[in-house]
């Protein structure tokens, strides 16, 4: 097969499956559906840009709702890089909708195409490669918003890429791969501050690799440049912190409620409220998620992974118990919002992806017969 084969072929699937979700059609249509007013406050912060100066640290809505009803002037929690990239594309191409969801439906099929490449990276197999690919890409929430205005599935598909430049760096020790895989997880966590999800997990692959009661005896290091790591987290983690403080001090400056900056815990609500919560989740979401199939194919997967573990790549086996646990406290934080917010567990599909990813390498590892 030739070089760039594997290539052409995920990019004409993935062709294939946005015109069979009706992408085509959907690429010209303004915020509606489900959560039209999400969606409808990330056009309008980036319509303001284009209006209104283009001034980054001034974010805004067209919803009056700040200093006394006169201003708009409202900042989310995540930075508004997205928002103003686009509203920087007005100006050069003028103020249109689908400008918007072009791009963020190019930057999601670009997060496919590099987990088909960190797949096929793995595997060296095409097939199984684009299976995992469109097996993942069959949850319908995510079909739903990865052409939205929405940055959760934009950061949810720039983490894979910093996922495929990680899993290199591992193979191949260059400090290049280490600083790209630094700054896609640190540009994800920007649009999204639950896509540190995996940067989270790979701090914690570093310290089980740097503490002696827990690494491996003889075992080569996952990271062979502590300094740059460690220093590249730190600022990852520090950017993305210092927005948050900014967007509370600026909402507590204008007197905006608006944006949500705050948690929604398990504890707040007793066992009736709780019910109540999942009751929703299961009636409106569970299948919202996945389809029933992929909720059993995932749990098979998930007990196949622990059962074969010592066959797997170390550094997915923590990663995925690492972002196992952030995703409970995550649930545990932000209960509430999950009986009216699907779009809360985008970030999450993190762990169905590795989880598809991890059991078809150790099927490969185990049971090499079935990719010959």
């Amino acid at each position: 097969m030739r070089k760039n084969a594997p290539s052409i072929i995920i990019i004409i699937l993935l062709i294939i499956t946005g015109v069979i979700y009706n992408y085509h059609n959907i690429v010209f249509k303004k915020p509606q559906s489900v959560h039209k007013w999400r969606q409808s406050d990330c056009a309008s912060i980036t319509l303001n840009y284009y209006q209104g100066g283009m001034k980054f640290f001034q974010p805004e809505t067209h919803n009056l709702t700040s200093d006394q009803g006169t201003t708009g002037k409202c900042a989310t929690s995540e930075m508004p890089f997205l928002y103003y990239t686009i509203a920087s594309l007005y100006k050069i191409f003028g103020y249109n909708d689908f400008i918007y969801r072009i791009l963020n439906t190019l930057i999601f099929f670009l997060g496919l195409f590099y987990l088909f490449k960190l797949s096929n990276y793995l595997l060296k197999n095409t097939f199984w490669s684009a299976a995992i690919v469109i097996m993942f890409f069959s949850s319908p929430v995510l079909v739903y918003y990865a052409n939205n205005y929405l940055t959760n599935s934009t950061a949810l598909a720039i983490s894979f890429i910093g996922w495929y430049h990680f899993i290199r760096y591992i193979s191949e020790k260059k400090k290049k791969l280490l600083i790209k895989s630094l700054l896609f997880f640190f540009l994800a966590a920007s649009l999204k501050i639950t896509a540190f999800f995996s940067l989270f997990a790979i701090i914690g692959v570093f310290i089980f690799d740097n503490i002696p009661l827990l690494s491996e005896q003889n075992k080569e290091k996952n990271i062979k440049h502590p300094l740059l790591f460690i220093l590249g987290s730190v600022a990852a983690i520090g950017i993305v912190a210092g927005w948050a403080t900014y967007a509370w001090y600026y909402n507590e400056l204008h007197d905006c409620t608006y944006f949500s900056t705050t948690i929604f815990p398990i504890w707040n609500y007793d066992s009736e409220g709780i019910s109540h919560i999942l009751s929703k989740v299961r009636k409106l979401w569970l299948y919202q998620y996945y389809h029933v199939s992929m909720h059993a194919l995932l749990t098979v997967a998930a007990l196949f992974i622990a059962i074969f573990y010592k066959k797997n790549l170390r550094v997915l086996n923590l990663a995925l118990i690492f972002i196992f646990f952030e995703i409970v406290v995550f649930i545990l934080l932000q209960f509430m919002t999950f009986a009216d917010h699907d779009y809360y567990t985008i970030g999450m599909l993190i762990l169905p992806a590795l989880i598809i990813l991890s059991s078809i390498l150790l099927l490969k590892n185990r049971f090499p017969v079935i990719f010959n």
